[in-house]
């Protein structure tokens, strides 16, 4: 409490006649005795149910030290007045309007009516509270709001059928219209249609002639196939010894160690078939040759493939690059000069 607070509070102390020491404990008592005539704690609960009955059997104070205001039903004009500001939103017209309000105190009065009249019976209470009639309110503008939703989308399915109709017969008579304007040609073309037929079974005759002509051609062309099933035959056999042939040149790249082309790599002369086969892998991996002078002094220009044979040793993916040899796609021109040259060579 700060100083002004204090002050009012003083002179309201004052104003009542009352005298009492200045000290701190006086005026907190004075306080907690001022809080106690004025504070006032307001409980709403409901009957409905057994938590009202709970709470009553475990805080005996309920009964004790409060004050019980039981609230009575509401009047017709209560009803009406809260039926009324419910029912402002929903849209309804004048008549309608009053009807609806109506309608909604007749459902709370006769619910309330049958209840006592199930308490005259059995003695078993069933409570009809105001909260019982807001909520009939709000079930109402919500079934009212439900309802209207699926008026509109079948309002909605039914202008777009119409709309579709609407198409539809609009395409039919385009339809009528366009038969009507075709009528000539079909005409027109069932005529050429029979000129056709005519000339279709006059070229028929001419293609029994053509027929026996394509026969003979088809002899030609069996005899022609035959051969290539020769040659086929050939290459498959071809296939089949080189295939062991590769298989073993695979496995004896498999037998090679890094240490192995480091100590070729490193040859200054290197023996005429290292010469050799390096020359085949740098022609089947398109890599050009040095041009130098011919040793034995003709004073001609030959092609040394040790020099880029050295590097390509240098490479350390070196025996990657031969096992993933695509050998499968290797250029004509390579193929035929490896057969010419190195192939047959038995050096």
């Amino acid at each position: 409490m700060n100083f002004s607070h204090f002050r009012d509070h003083w002179m309201a102390i004052f104003s009542h006649g009352r005298k009492i020491e200045a000290t701190p404990v006086s005026m907190y008592n004075l306080f907690i005795e001022r809080v106690k005539e004025n504070l006032h704690v307001v409980l709403a609960m409901s009957p409905i149910g057994d938590a009202f009955r709970n709470r009553l059997r475990m805080f005996p104070s309920l009964i004790n030290c409060c004050t019980i205001d039981w609230f009575q039903a509401w009047p017709q004009d209560a009803l009406e007045m809260v039926a009324n500001r419910f029912l402002e939103d929903a849209e309804l017209e004048g008549e309608l309007h009053k009807q609806c309000v109506t309608m909604c105190q007749y459902f709370h009065q006769s619910v309330r009516a049958l209840s006592e009249k199930f308490y005259a019976i059995l003695r078993r209470h069933n409570y009809v509270t105001p909260t019982s009639y807001l909520e009939l309110i709000l079930t109402f503008k919500n079934l009212l709001a439900k309802k209207r939703n699926e008026i509109v989308l079948l309002k909605q399915r039914y202008v777009t059928g119409l709309e579709k109709l609407a198409f539809a017969a609009s395409q039919v008579s385009e339809m009528q219209q366009q038969l009507q304007d075709l009528q000539p040609q079909l005409i027109q073309t069932s005529e050429e249609t029979k000129k056709l037929m005519v000339k279709i079974e006059k070229d028929t005759v001419e293609a029994e002639a053509k027929k026996e002509v394509v026969a003979a051609d088809e002899a030609v062309a069996n005899k022609a196939a035959a051969k290539s099933q020769s040659i086929k035959e050939d290459c498959e056999n071809d296939l089949a010894e080189a295939i062991p042939a590769l298989e073993s040149a695979l496995a004896a790249l498999d037998t090679l160690k890094p240490s192995d082309i480091t100590l070729v790599k490193t040859m200054k002369n290197p023996p005429p078939v290292i010469k050799l086969v390096m020359e085949a892998v740098c022609i089947m991996k398109s890599i050009k040759a040095e041009r130098k002078p011919d040793p034995s002094g003709s004073g001609k220009m030959i092609e040394d493939f040790w020099g880029p044979s050295q590097k390509l040793l240098g490479d350390l993916k070196f025996l990657d690059s031969l096992k993933s040899y695509d050998k499968d796609n290797i250029p004509p021109p390579v193929m035929k000069k490896i057969r010419e040259k190195y192939v047959h060579n038995k050096s």
